[in-house]
């Protein structure tokens, strides 16, 4: 297992790389934005944990995560968002932006090192083949996998992020009935309309770029978003 680590606090940097090591896992550790984006891109850790907060730039966390989004090379890299601040706008920002886990530095190492293990899980099963004998959903072309937080359409695994495979299983909850913003939530936290709608947006666009007649999910202005069970 081999961790990218953005902190710009050195000593927390080198506690969080002393408890990594008693896990047996690599760390290799970055101080700014800039380093780090080229750090990761040249050596492909399993995870990287970000701090949002980077030296003189604030949000430099968010910009990191946004770009590491954006890349092919680390599109599918799991994050996990570390902060000291711990609003929950901040997180919903986050996890928007395509992170796996946000954290606060409130959190006890034994909390960290649940999620890191949990995410680990995580790749392990991406690194597998979907198999039949998996728990799963079907909803005419749709499979999802709620132990794994995965999807397929039409037999091809569906790159979702886990926060867009979350509002998708509240769709097909009962497909054809309209679910109002509110109540699609990502990691079980309510989220804006604007949130909802950009998440919605680009789950559509994954399913297209593999399906393009794919048009299950559908729109019911001033009320929410069905899923439409194809034929």
């Amino acid at each position: 297992m081999r961790i990218a680590l953005v902190e710009d606090d050195v000593s927390l940097a080198q506690n969080y790389s002393d408890l990594f090591a008693k896990a047996d896992w690599g760390v290799s550790h970055y101080l700014d934005r800039v380093s780090a984006l080229e750090g990761i891109e040249e050596s492909s850790p399993d995870l990287a944990i970000i701090d949002v907060g980077l030296g003189p730039e604030d949000e430099g966390g968010f910009q990191l995560c946004r770009q590491l989004r954006s890349n092919p090379i680390t599109e599918r890299l799991p994050i996990i968002l570390m902060t000291a601040r711990g609003e929950q706008d901040d997180k919903i920002y986050g996890l928007n932006l395509g992170a796996d886990e946000y954290c606060t530095k409130d959190h006890s190492t034994d909390y960290l090192i649940a999620v890191i293990n949990s995410l680990i899980r995580r790749i392990e099963m991406d690194r597998q083949p979907l198999s039949v004998d998996r728990s799963k959903k079907t909803i005419g072309s749709l499979e999802v996998y709620p132990d794994e937080a995965r999807a397929s359409w039409k037999g091809q695994l569906v790159d979702i992020t886990p926060g867009e495979y979350w509002i998708i299983e509240r769709l097909v909850e009962l497909p054809g009935a309209i679910k109002a913003h509110h109540q699609l939530m990502i990691n079980d936290v309510e989220v804006s309309r604007n949130t909802v709608t950009s998440n919605i947006k680009r789950i559509r666009k994954k399913f297209k770029a593999m399906d393009d007649s794919f048009s299950a999910i559908e729109t019911d202005f001033g009320r929410g978003y069905r899923w439409q069970k194809d034929k």
